[in-house]
């Protein structure tokens, strides 16, 4: 299988006239094509400080990432973000329509084009006929399906998620789980995603990083047994989901 992201060696720190503060420490992992990984840890850990790295808004203090082979310099191709707070992502003064066109100005694409991408990009998140409405008019969950409509239309094949479903309701939450995996499978996106909810993790994940420390390290890669496809009912009552959710959080709270 393809290395999809490399990451070699990595660490971070953060200097001011009184301080150097040490936030990631000689971080190691491969990510391969098509895999969906979660970064886990406890709060304050470093993980969107790694995300920051990923999306070429920062540099390492040492070490590198490559994504296919390519250093990371600035902002790679190919790859799209899903922020955490969707209210601030989506600009309310705009329609649905015109949101998800937003990255698209820069693209090779003709109006009809254009067009096209957006409906297909509604369609897969199941918004279709929404494009004249605002974000203000949506529920929280339609407002991030919005934003996951506009990583899609760039049509990426990297998909990068900062606590994406962190602002919604538990249901919500599943239903969005859910559809990201579907996107995962429809576009063949390789996922990143950092996140505070272990269940989550374990759902959602091929791997999960287990970062730990300060500075941060990473304590474990934790392979997820359990088969695709998953379910919110069948794969939350599997014997091996509770056992790999306890080990997860074990290790987030240091107790393994």
């Amino acid at each position: 299988m393809t290395t999809a992201i490399a990451i070699n060696h990595v660490s971070m720190e953060y200097k001011t006239p009184k301080a150097t503060t040490h936030v990631l420490e000689n971080v190691s992992y491969e990510v391969q094509d098509g895999h969906f990984v979660s970064i886990v840890g406890p709060s304050g850990v470093g993980k969107t400080t790694l995300i920051r790295l990923l999306t070429g808004l920062a540099k390492p203090t040492a070490g590198e990432i490559l994504i296919r082979g390519k250093r990371i310099e600035d902002a790679p191709e190919g790859l799209a973000v899903v922020l955490q707070d969707y209210t601030r992502s989506l600009m309310p003064w705009l329609t649905v329509e015109k949101n998800i066109a937003l990255p698209l100005r820069n693209q090779p694409l003709n109006k009809a084009e254009r067009k096209q991408r957006i409906t297909e990009s509604l369609v897969e998140v199941g918004l279709e006929g929404s494009e004249s409405k605002y974000p203000w008019q949506l529920s929280g969950g339609m407002q991030q399906r919005v934003s996951i409509a506009r990583a899609l239309a760039v049509r990426p094949n990297l998909l990068v998620m900062d606590e994406p479903f962190a602002s919604v309701d538990a249901q919500t939450r599943f239903d969005l789980e859910d559809l990201v995996l579907k996107v995962r499978d429809d576009f063949g996106i390789t996922t990143l995603m950092v996140t505070h909810d272990i269940d989550e993790a374990v759902y959602l994940s091929d791997e999960i990083v287990v970062l730990y420390g300060k500075p941060a390290a990473v304590r474990d890669i934790v392979k997820i047994d359990i088969p695709f496809p998953r379910s919110q009912m069948t794969t939350r009552n599997d014997h091996r989901f509770a056992d790999l959710r306890t080990h997860v959080y074990g290790m987030v709270r240091g107790l393994e």
